[in-house]
This record gives C-alpha cells, sequence and structure tokens, in this order.
C-alpha cells in the first residue's frame, strides 16, 4: 500500500507493475469489500482509489522511509500508462518522476492527439513542467510549443520556437511521426497561413515532397493546408480533391481537423451552388464544435462562418447574422491568427448586413477588411472579393418594382457581371466558380426578374436600379 500511494487512481495490472508482484487486482476487491482504505471507481470493481486523508498519510510515510523509491514507483507507472494506452498518465507520472528526458519524449510522441482534440492547454502544463533548456535545446519539443503559439495567435512567439527549431540539431523522424524538423515546420505554416496566400501552397507542397509516402500522422493535416491554399488562390477543384483526400486520413478523436475540412468543403460548396450538400457539411462541423466544447478555440470556429454563409445563400439573413459575429467574436480575440478565415467571415457578414437595410455596419464590416488585407503582400482571392463587394454596396439600392425573389449574393454578383462583355465560361473564372454553376445562376436570374434573355436582364436591372 506505501508502494501505491503514488497512484491517484488504481487497477490490479497497474498495481502488479508498480509493485512488482501479481493479484493485486484480488487484493483491491477484498479492500474494497471490506470498506477498508479504497473507494471502488466504477461498476465494474476495476479502478479504485485510496481514502483521501489515508493516500496522503501514505505518501507521507512512503517519502519520509523511502524517498528514492517515489521516482522509480513513479516511472513504472509511466511505463505501463504509455503501453496501455493511458497517455495523459504516462506524461503525468514521468513529470512527478522529475525524468525530463522521458517527459520530453512523451509529450513530443503524443502532443499531436491532445492538440487536435481541442486539449492545448493540456500540452502547455505538460511542457510548462520541464526547464526552459530543456525545451529550448530540443527541436521536436520546440515545434510542439511553436504550434501551441500559433493555435492561440502568440506571433512573436510563433516566429521564436520555429527559428529554434529549424535550428536544432535534432535529424531524422521526429518521435511523432513526423518525417522531419523541416516537414513539421512546412505544415505549420501551410495550416496556419500566416503569411500570404502564395506561401501556404509552397509550404504545403513542400510538406507533401518532404513526406510523399504520407506516412506521417499529420497527412491529412498536409491535405488541409494544401486545400486551404488552393482555395484561396483559386483553384475551387484542386481545393475540394485535396479536401475529400484527406477525410478518410482523420481519426477518430480530431474533432479540430474534422472541422476544418468539413467547413472549408461547405464554403466550396456554397461557391459551387450546392446548398444542400453545402448545409449538411457546415451542420455536421458545428455538432462537432458543441460536441467536444470548443466554441472558444478559433480553428473550431471557422464551422459557424460556413454555416452562415449557408444561412445566407438561403436567404436566413438574422441567423446568418448570429453564427458570423459569433465566429468573428473569437477571431477577434486573437489578432496575431492567420486573417483569412477572419477576412472571409468578415466579406460574408457585409452582405448579410447590407441585405438587411444596415449599409453602415456593412461598410464598416468592410472597412476592418480592408485593413486586413492592406496589411498582406498576397491576399489570393481575397482583394476581388472584396472589390466586388464595395461596387455592390456602391450600387443604388432598387426603387421601383419587385423582385420574385431575392436575389443571392451570388446572383448580385453574376448579375453585375451580364452588364458586360465577359463569356460564361469567363464569368466562371471571375467568380472562381464553374461555368455550369454560373448558368444555373443566370437561370435563377431571369425567372426572379420575369426576363428570358441576358439583354433583358439586363435592361430590366436598370430599369429596378439593381446596377
Amino acid at each position: 500500500m506505501l508502494r501505491t500511494s503514488t497512484l491517484r487512481s488504481m487497477t490490479g495490472p497497474l498495481c502488479d507493475a508498480v509493485v512488482g508482484r501479481e493479484s493485486s487486482g484480488k487484493f483491491l476487491r477484498e479492500l474494497a469489500r471490506s470498506n477498508l482504505f479504497v473507494v471502488a471507481l466504477d461498476e465494474q470493481g476495476e479502478w479504485y482509489r485510496y481514502h483521501h486523508l489515508f493516500s496522503e498519510f501514505l505518501l507521507y510515510e512512503l517519502k519520509s522511509s523511502r524517498p528514492e523509491l517515489v521516482p522509480v514507483l513513479h516511472r513504472r507507472a509511466s511505463s505501463w500508462c504509455e503501453e496501455t494506452g493511458f497517455f495523459e498518465g504516462a506524461v503525468l507520472h514521468s513529470i512527478a518522476a522529475a525524468d525530463h528526458e522521458r517527459t520530453g519524449l512523451l509529450i513530443a510522441r503524443y502532443w499531436y492527439e491532445y492538440l487536435l482534440a481541442g486539449r492545448t492547454a493540456t500540452v502547455e502544463r505538460w511542457l510548462g513542467a520541464l526547464p526552459e533548456d530543456v525545451v529550448n535545446s530540443d527541436g521536436p519539443l520546440l515545434l510542439v510549443k511553436a504550434w501551441i503559439s500559433a493555435v492561440y495567435g502568440r506571433g512573436e512567439e510563433r516566429a521564436r520556437f520555429l527559428a529554434l527549431a529549424e535550428d536544432s540539431s535534432h535529424e531524422g523522424r521526429l518521435p511523432d511521426g513526423t518525417a522531419s524538423v523541416a516537414a513539421g515546420v512546412a505544415i505549420l505554416r501551410a495550416v496556419f497561413a500566416y503569411r500570404g496566400v502564395q506561401s501556404i501552397l509552397e509550404a504545403a507542397r513542400q510538406a507533401a515532397e518532404l513526406d510523399p509516402e504520407q506516412t506521417s500522422p499529420q497527412a491529412a493535416l498536409v491535405r488541409l493546408g494544401l486545400g486551404q491554399g488552393l482555395y484561396l488562390s483559386g483553384d475551387t477543384s484542386g481545393a475540394r480533391k485535396s479536401l475529400v483526400e484527406a477525410l478518410p486520413q482523420i481519426r477518430v478523436g480530431q474533432p479540430l481537423l474534422r472541422i476544418g475540412v468539413l467547413s472549408l468543403l461547405s464554403i466550396i460548396a456554397v461557391d459551387e451552388g450546392h446548398l444542400e450538400e453545402a448545409k449538411s457539411l457546415a451542420r455536421e462541423a458545428v455538432a462537432l464544435v458543441d460536441r467536444f466544447e470548443l466554441q472558444g478555440i478559433p480553428q473550431a470556429v471557422q464551422a459557424y462562418i460556413a454555416l452562415g454563409r449557408v444561412l445566407t445563400e438561403g436567404g436566413d439573413l438574422a441567423d446568418a447574422q448570429v453564427e458570423l459575429e459569433k465566429a468573428l467574436s473569437v477571431r477577434r480575440r486573437f489578432p496575431a491568427l492567420s486573417p483569412w478565415a477572419t477576412v472571409l467571415g468578415l466579406l460574408a457578414l457585409a452582405p448579410v448586413h447590407r441585405r438587411r437595410g444596415e449599409r453602415a455596419k456593412a461598410r464598416a464590416v468592410l472597412a476592418e477588411a480592408r485593413a486586413i488585407l492592406e496589411a498582406s503582400q498576397d491576399g489570393g482571392i481575397f482583394p476581388e472579393l472584396f472589390e466586388r463587394q464595395e461596387r455592390t454596396l456602391r450600387a443604388r439600392r432598387q426603387r421601383n418594382g419587385h423582385l420574385n425573389g431575392e436575389l443571392t449574393e451570388r446572383e448580385w454578383a453574376v448579375l453585375h457581371l451580364l452588364n458586360g462583355e465577359l463569356s460564361t465560361h469567363q464569368m466562371g473564372e471571375s467568380l472562381f466558380v464553374a461555368p455550369s454553376t454560373v448558368r444555373t445562376h443566370i437561370k435563377s436570374i431571369y425567372r426572379k426578374l420575369g426576363v428570358s434573355s441576358r439583354k433583358e436582364a439586363v435592361e430590366e436591372a436598370h430599369v429596378r436600379e439593381l446596377i
């Protein structure tokens, strides 16, 4: 009992491993039946703990009589926990044993699953238990620190840890399975996208080249980074392909990664005019946010942006505004984050305000987006999307007659292009959608305007002062 006082919770095999004996499970059950010292933690009688005061007494006695045995017992418990898949227990017992080398190895090996489950703070606490010089001399741990800084939008920290990681002497595959430090750096830069759009694509392609067999557990993350870069640069079909390939690579217990992929797929589906698909994807992403209680994590709230865009296209402007403002309120708390999801949310919110008659709010939202874009040297598709929004906002509001149904945001954009010389194919290139999607929008515009040709549509739009 003295030797197992280092355990917060106990099961027979764990006690056997720590004490070096057999039949610990039987002994625990006998103590529980006799109501002596231990409390059952489950109905199956597998896990137990000591009464708290008794546990404190035992541990005090152990530290007083055999202090040298305490780290040994913790190391044994750590090994058992790792072998049986209780990774958090493995790390905590290693920390208790003051075994810095093993603690660092465990963190570098298992951090990824905890971060993708939204438990970044847990990993940060583990790292906080290590001396600073241990972390700063270890390439894999520096990468973990850089990831944590990126998640929280701590830009200066992220840059410093990335630079230290790149300068480290670590060679070969990392404990978590990443191909190399260089691959890890490239993956982070592709996913968090805090540089220009072109640099996102370059980083994602570099990460893929550094792990061509996709053996890393971060293979799905590379696909997400590539899909993100392709979408932001205007290659919608390439982005969809990469994201669809990522889905089967996402493991159970990685909700943040799945949310990111589903959200971007939903955004692409809206652009392509597939609203039912977009709605299904966005709803699934939001359900994951709620299930894993990730509402305050900036990478998770992209699900709200995706849902807001779907609702906008469906004409549910009030609910769309709620979802988009919910996402932006979280994103604004982390100003050093990658700006692109924030810009996407702002450009989705502006037309909601405009269509609700809140033109001053629409102008304020666009001004916020403009400030972000002006600070970036390479905004990908966003400068054109921004200019289109400003042109629409400057257009005079409709005064005469009534439409047979409200124009969607995409239909407004197509209507303005109809007032020119572009072909359907060229309009699709301008809007980053397929020609078939443009034709679908044109048919809807004709129906709502009550016309049957492009010329009539333009004339009717002028009469109604829509363009």
